[in-house]
């Protein structure tokens, strides 16, 4: 459910809360003070963190993260409505962790920036908040310990993200995924997949792998399996199912499709229409 105003927020005498935060189109946020720590990861959406003192907001776009320190006056304003899931905890949570407190103190410098800590990390970090909201939500045996536990480890890993991540280093992951791609095109891949291997979000990957390859994800993807799959036919060594079942396809209709939309016949059509062409039954 969307909300016009920021949810209170109390934690529970362990000191942790997974939070979600929806907002509506209508969302204002007065500045406010929290006498708690919290990270705010960015799921959907885009907002603007405004930090007393501070001249200029800190712009978050979706799968970025703010770190905001208890007694920081801070407001969030919506660029685009979005969704927020929250991780907040207590200055004691911090204190009674040896070495999180000063691992928190090098995530929250005096100017707070947007973090943009990678797939990998938003992925844990999305398993952290979902084990964690489960373990609220119920009364499980030890659920306090593991909800601590996540806290931690979402910390340990936001501070042992990559240093930097320069422009040259990420077109040279989407290159490596643009060549095993083209050597495992069969296998299952999916945008999320490739996204992941490069450690990019969706809108940096699609944007640089078009750079390297002259064509989107999926259009590189289908050109690589239909040619395959023309290959395999021509040869008359596989059946239609055979060449698209070894070209990556499990979908036969979805096959046709692609393949009548590539090469303007349907597989058996496109073959009989080459000479002495006889495609195995």
């Amino acid at each position: 459910m969307s909300v016009s105003r920021p949810i209170p927020v109390e934690l529970p005498p362990h000191g942790v809360a997974f939070v979600e935060s929806v907002h509506g189109p209508r969302f204002h946020m007065a500045e406010r003070i929290d006498p708690f720590h919290k990270i705010i990861y960015v799921l959907h959406g885009r907002i603007a963190c405004s930090i007393k003192g501070d001249a200029t907001p800190v712009h978050a776009p979706a799968g970025t993260v703010v770190c905001v320190a208890a007694g920081v006056g801070h407001k969030i304003t919506d660029s685009e409505p979005a969704t927020l899931l929250l991780l907040c905890f207590s200055r004691d949570f911090v204190r009674s962790v040896p070495g999180l407190d000063s691992l928190w103190e090098k995530l929250t410098p005096a100017r707070p920036a947007a973090l943009r800590p990678g797939r990998t990390w938003a992925q844990q970090f999305e398993t952290y908040w979902r084990a964690a909201v489960v373990e609220q939500a119920g009364v499980r045996l030890g659920r306090e310990i593991v909800i601590r536990a996540a806290a931690e480890n979402a910390l340990v890993a936001l501070a042992r993200r990559p240093a930097g991540l320069s422009s040259d280093a990420a077109r040279r992951r989407v290159e490596t995924v643009a060549r095993e791609l083209a050597a495992t095109f069969y296998e299952p891949w999916s945008l999320e997949r490739a996204c992941a291997q490069a450690d990019l979000s969706r809108r940096q990957f699609s944007k640089l792998f078009r750079e390297v390859t002259d064509r989107s994800f999926l259009a590189e993807l289908t050109e690589r399996r239909l040619t395959h799959a023309a290959q395999l036919l021509r040869a008359q060594r596989h059946s239609v199912v055979g060449a698209a079942f070894s070209s990556g396809y499990g979908d036969l209709s979805h096959f046709y499709r692609l393949f009548r939309a590539r090469f303007g016949h349907p597989p058996r059509a496109w073959l009989e229409k080459r000479p002495d062409a006889a495609l195995p039954r």
